[in-house]
C-alpha cells in the first residue's frame, strides 16, 4: 500500500505552493477533476458526480425533501419572511441576542422573502449538493492528490451528505461546509487575523459547535506557531458575541421524547456514532424503514457502516504511522485532532435537554482534520472510496414499498418498529410532514401559517414546542 504525498510537520500547508493572493480561478482550477488516466482512476469519480445528481434529483422530486428536521427550518423561514404581516403566528418574536445558528436561517428567510419557502428550501439544497462537490473534489486534490477521485467519495459519504446531513441539520452542515471551506484557501492567508476574525464570525454565526472546533484547532495552530496573540484577538470578537449568546438567550426547552437509539449505554452510543459515518442510511417510516421492509439490506447496509468506520480509522491509522516514519507529523492538528475527539467521548448524549448527541458535532472536524493532514494508503482509500455505491442504494429506500409521506413519525419509532435495533442509522423524513402541509395550506389561502414552531433554538424564540403528530389537524390552532 503506496501512502499519498508526504506532509510537512506543521499545521495543514498548500500542496500545490498556491500564492497568498490565489484568487477564484485558482479555487475553480483546484475543484476541477483531474483528467483520468485510467478507469481504475475515473470511475469513483465519475460515481461521485452521478451520486450527487442523483441525491439532487431525490431532493427535487420527492414530495418535500426528506430531511427530517429540514422541514421545520423550511416553516421558521416562512414565519420569519412573515413575523410582520397581518396575522403573523402569535407569540413568536426575534432573539433578542446574537444567535450562533442564524446564518442559515437569514439565508432561507431571505430566500422566503421573493418566493414561497418551500422553494428557497429546495434552492438552498441544489446551491448546497454543487458546493459540496466542489469542496469535495478541491480538497481532494489539494491534500491527497494520489487518491483524489476516492478521496473525494470519502469527503462526500462521511461530511457533505452523512448522517447529520439526512437528519436536516441545515445549521450544522452549513457550518461544516464553511470550515471545510477554509482549508481551500492557502496556509498562508489562513494565518491572517483579518480572515480569522471574518471567518471566525462567519463561523458563529453558521453553528456554535463548529465555530468552536474551529476555535480549537486554530487555537492549537497558534500555539505551534507562536502566534497566540494576534490569533486570540481574531478570534476575541466572536468570542465575547458567544458569551453574550450563553449568558442573555432564554431557558431552553423542556426536552423532547428521546429516540430508541439514544437510551443505549454511552459507550455503545459513541461506538454508534462513529459508525454512523458510514454511507449506508436507513430511511423510516410509518410504515417502518429497512429492518421491518427490507431486512436483507438492513443487515448488508448496517455491516457496511461498521466495516467502514473501522476501516476509515485504521487508513487514518497507517497514515500517521507514514508520517512518522517520514518524521513529517503534523503535530498541530494532530493534537486538535486528539482535543477534539476526547470532547467527543466524554460529552454526555445531550446538554441542557436541548442538544442532542454534542459530541457528534466535534467528531466530523476531528476526522476531517485528520483526513486532510495525514497521508492516506492509496488501496485503502480506494475501498473507502467505491462505498459510495452504498449510499446511492441507500435512496431507493425513499421510494420502494408504501410510503405514507403524509404520516410523521416521532422520535420513538414507529408501530412497526419499535426495538431499538430496527432504527439503527435511522432518519425520520416524514418528522415534520405537518410543517409543510401548513405551509401549502396557507400557500392556498393566502394566509400566514398558524401551525407553533418546534425549535426555538434559532432565530425565533417564544410560543412553541410541539412536534407533528398524528392529530395535528385536530390541533386547536387559528385557521
Amino acid at each position: 500500500m503506496e501512502p499519498t504525498a508526504t506532509r510537512p510537520s506543521r499545521g495543514l500547508p498548500d500542496p500545490h505552493g498556491l500564492p497568498a493572493r490565489a484568487g477564484g480561478l485558482t479555487w475553480l482550477r483546484l475543484c476541477a477533476p483531474a483528467p483520468a488516466r485510467n478507469l481504475v482512476v475515473a470511475w469513483p469519480m465519475g460515481f461521485a458526480v452521478l451520486t450527487v445528481l442523483t441525491i439532487a434529483a431525490v431532493l427535487l422530486l420527492s414530495p418535500y425533501p426528506p430531511l427530517q428536521d429540514f422541514i421545520e427550518w423550511i416553516y421558521q423561514a416562512e414565519v420569519l419572511a412573515r413575523l410582520g404581516d397581518d396575522g403573523a403566528l402569535p407569540g413568536v418574536r426575534l432573539a433578542g441576542y446574537p444567535v450562533p445558528n442564524s446564518l442559515f436561517q437569514l439565508l432561507l428567510g431571505g430566500f422566503a422573502l421573493v418566493m414561497p419557502a418551500p422553494a428557497a428550501g429546495r434552492l438552498f439544497l441544489v446551491a448546497y449538493a454543487a458546493a459540496a462537490l466542489l469542496l469535495a473534489a478541491g480538497l481532494a486534490r489539494r491534500y491527497q492528490p494520489e487518491a483524489a477521485a476516492p478521496f473525494t467519495c470519502i469527503l462526500l459519504i462521511s461530511f457533505f451528505f452523512n448522517a447529520p446531513f439526512w437528519n436536516g441539520y441545515g445549521n450544522y452542515q452549513t457550518g461544516l461546509l464553511l470550515l471545510a471551506g477554509w482549508y481551500l484557501l492557502p496556509e498562508a492567508r489562513r494565518i491572517s487575523p483579518w480572515l480569522i476574525l471574518a471567518y471566525g464570525l462567519l463561523l458563529f454565526f453558521a453553528h456554535a459547535m463548529v465555530f468552536a472546533a474551529f476555535a480549537a484547532i486554530l487555537g492549537v495552530e497558534a500555539l505551534a506557531r507562536r502566534r497566540v496573540l494576534p490569533t486570540a484577538l481574531a478570534l476575541a470578537p466572536a468570542m465575547l458575541l458567544f458569551a453574550w449568546y450563553v449568558l442573555g438567550k432564554e431557558a431552553p426547552p423542556t426536552a423532547h421524547q428521546p429516540g430508541q437509539v439514544e437510551e443505549a449505554s454511552s459507550l455503545a452510543l459513541k461506538a454508534y456514532t462513529l459508525a454512523k459515518i458510514g454511507p449506508y442510511h436507513n430511511f423510516v417510516f410509518d410504515s417502518g424503514g429497512d429492518a421491518v421492509l427490507r431486512p436483507l439490506v438492513y443487515s448488508a447496509g448496517s455491516a457496511v457502516n461498521l466495516l467502514y468506520a473501522a476501516a476509515l480509522l485504521a487508513a487514518i491509522a497507517w497514515g500517521g504511522r507514514t508520517a512518522w516514519r517520514r518524521r513529517s507529523v503534523p503535530w498541530a492538528a494532530v493534537a486538535a485532532a486528539a482535543g477534539l475527539g476526547l470532547l467527543f467521548l466524554f460529552l454526555p448524549s445531550r446538554i441542557q435537554s436541548v442538544v442532542v448527541n454534542p459530541g457528534e458535532r466535534l467528531m466530523y472536524p476531528a476526522l476531517l482534520l485528520l483526513l486532510l493532514a495525514l497521508p492516506l494508503p492509496r488501496q485503502p482509500a480506494r475501498l473507502l472510496g467505491g462505498s459510495i455505491a452504498v449510499l446511492a442504494l441507500s435512496l431507493t429506500g425513499l421510494g420502494l414499498g408504501p410510503r405514507p409521506w403524509d404520516i410523521p413519525v416521532s422520535p420513538a419509532g414507529p408501530a412497526a418498529a419499535r426495538e431499538p435495533r430496527q432504527v439503527l442509522f435511522w432518519h425520520r423524513p416524514t418528522a415534520f410532514t405537518c410543517k409543510w402541509q401548513e405551509m401549502r395550506r396557507a400557500e392556498a389561502k393566502g394566509e400566514a401559517p398558524q401551525l407553533p414552531i418546534t425549535f426555538r433554538t434559532s432565530l425565533l424564540v417564544g410560543a412553541g414546542g410541539a412536534e407533528c403528530d398524528k392529530d395535528w389537524e385536530r390541533r386547536d390552532v387559528k385557521r
